[in-house]
């Protein structure tokens, strides 16, 4: 499959939009097709990013500026989809997002029995003339990669149907479909169109289960989806001791982290600040509620600085890509399994503190790494430190005395010669234990985490600065500035050119950047570009230059 967790399409949410503005969140339950009806295959006529979007000027550079100013964004219409399928700018077709997954569209209307706008994600493909059998085939196959990768992130059975308002509807669907079945208005997209070149949704059906297929069979036991997503946690503590320990591979520092959780909320993936409880007169599962529902808003959470969840987010970037992450799983703010991948996510990017982590040699030593890195209370001091060890210690004699059988996590360990030899790889895998077995018998084979760190074998330590300034080349001569295109959406944006140098936890996403210097360090072949807009230093080896 095309897409997948480290491979997302583009996103360029419209948040201006009236749809995005007035929705709600839905139940997925499917994916609708729409076409657009109009002879004008380019994204940049319907898809524009936001006046305050931190990437604006990258986004106009890849989709193209609407002269007309009459995109979906900019001006006041009553619908809205989670994505458009079209060309960009260089005329590539390609996908690009524009609401979080769960946001229900205003995309096909209602019939006499409702509306599939209930629970079916839907897009958008922009039409051509009708006739250009090489520009179908291309947005089919890339409508079809969009849906398969839907599918498998919310277990639809793209054979199958679903409930909606008493009608047997199929999970994959289009806008005539809904209008015929009494459950959209009367449009007769994408029938008009698919069948000049052999195509109709039974195809599309039959095309989408065979990609979800081959994706299984290239990675078997995969089924897209965590232990703690397909039954539910009959003992939260324990999926949290098993998540933790899986991908952390040490139990010192699983229980370090867990301890310091444990101090913060509880456990409680819903648990609210307790002055946030106060002030707003609502229980933890109220305030989870009123927060998935929109009757508290999420900029308001963001900048209330209140903590929330496991790990207490109250800083508001944090709680900002924290919001962002459980947006796109489809989740619950309060669910356990997301919140954990999140966290996850999170620490990997405070470099010290994880290494911390999967190094230490005692509960005390990781949970002080977690206390001081990673959590940071305002009251660090050293009876605070004896608590949160003791937590700590108290998971491990409980779980890490006893054989454990690590779960698997959300997302692969992958065993290659490099990071960016991606042909060298000889396998993936959601338990670290098993990632290191395979390294430990191919020689010369690392093992490396989702943002493409190094997990295992760990790092040796660098030479002494005199002997680095030695041998370390001068930079590299390079005009600048210039623009680099990024293809993967989790790349990491550090403090400075080296994987040495600290990460903001901040990505670029996929798109369109610009590059005012370029420096060689740690981690990369091709040298580090420092961005325009001052947000850090992105590798080089992860971008295509364009001018």
């Amino acid at each position: 499959m095309k897409y997948n967790e480290q491979n997302k399409p583009l996103v360029c949410m419209q948040t201006q939009s009236t749809c995005y503005k007035g929705t709600r969140t839905m139940s997925v339950k499917g994916v609708l097709w729409h076409s657009t009806g109009a002879n004008n295959p380019n994204l940049k006529r319907y898809v524009q990013p936001s006046d305050d979007a931190a990437d604006r000027a990258e986004m106009l550079s890849l989709l193209g500026v609407n002269g007309n100013k009459n995109d979906w964004n900019h001006i006041t219409r009553q619908a809205g989809l989670n994505c458009w399928i079209g060309k960009l700018a260089d005329g590539t077709v390609a996908t690009v997002q524009t609401m979080p997954w769960n946001y229900r569209p205003w995309g096909c209307g209602s019939g006499s029995k409702g509306s599939c706008n209930n629970g079916w994600i839907q897009f958008e493909i922009c039409e051509d003339g009708l006739s250009d059998a090489s520009y179908f085939n291309k947005v089919y196959a890339e409508a079809c990669e969009i849906t398969a990768y839907l599918c498998k992130m919310y277990g639809i059975d793209p054979l199958g149907t679903a409930d909606n308002n008493g009608v047997k509807v199929p999970a994959i669907l289009c806008h005539a479909d809904s209008h015929r079945l009494g459950l959209g208005s009367n449009h007769g997209d994408v029938l008009h169109w698919f069948p000049k070149f052999g195509k109709n949704m039974d195809t599309v059906r039959a095309d989408v289960a065979a990609l979800l297929k081959t994706a299984a069979a290239e990675q078997p036991g995969e089924s897209g989806k965590t232990p703690a997503e397909t039954q539910p946690a009959a003992d939260p503590e324990k999926t949290i001791w098993d998540t933790l320990y899986a991908a952390i591979g040490n139990g010192y520092g699983a229980a370090g982290l867990m301890g310091n959780l444990y101090a913060e909320s509880g456990l409680n993936p819903r648990n609210l600040q307790n002055n946030g409880n106060k002030a707003l007169g609502l229980s933890d599962d109220e305030f989870t509620a009123a927060l998935d529902n929109g009757a508290y808003a999420a900029d308001t959470f963001i900048h209330d600085g209140y903590g929330y969840g496991l790990a207490q987010w109250t800083f508001h970037t944090r709680k900002q890509s924290f919001l962002q992450h459980m947006k796109a799983a489809g989740k619950s703010v309060g669910d356990l399994a997301a919140q954990l991948e999140f966290l996850l996510k999170e620490i990997r990017g405070y470099s010290a503190v994880w290494k911390a982590l999967t190094t230490a040699k005692s509960v005390r030593e990781a949970s002080d790494a977690v206390l001081t890195g990673y959590e940071k209370p305002a009251d660090q001091g050293a009876a605070v430190q004896e608590k949160r060890a003791a937590f700590g210690q108290t998971y491990f004699s409980k779980y890490a005395g006893a054989p454990v059988t690590p779960a698997a996590t959300g997302f692969l360990y992958r065993v290659r010669k490099s990071w960016t030899d991606t042909r060298s790889q000889k396998g993936a895998f959601k338990i670290l234990d098993n990632a290191k077995q395979c390294a430990d018998a191919n020689p010369g084979y690392s093992v490396y985490d989702a943002d493409g760190n190094l997990t295992y074998p760990a790092e040796t330590e660098a030479p002494a600065a005199e002997t680095q300034a030695e041998t370390q080349p001068a930079a590299p001569a390079v005009k600048v500035p210039f623009l680099v295109r990024v293809s993967i959406s989790d790349l990491n944006i550090r403090k400075g050119p080296g994987t040495d140098c600290d990460k903001t936890d901040r990505y670029t996403g996929k798109g369109v950047f610009t590059i005012v210097e370029v420096q060689l360090g740690q981690g990369s072949t091709a040298g580090w570009g420092r961005l325009k807009s001052g947000a850090g230093w992105i590798s080089l080896d992860y971008g295509k230059k364009l001018s």
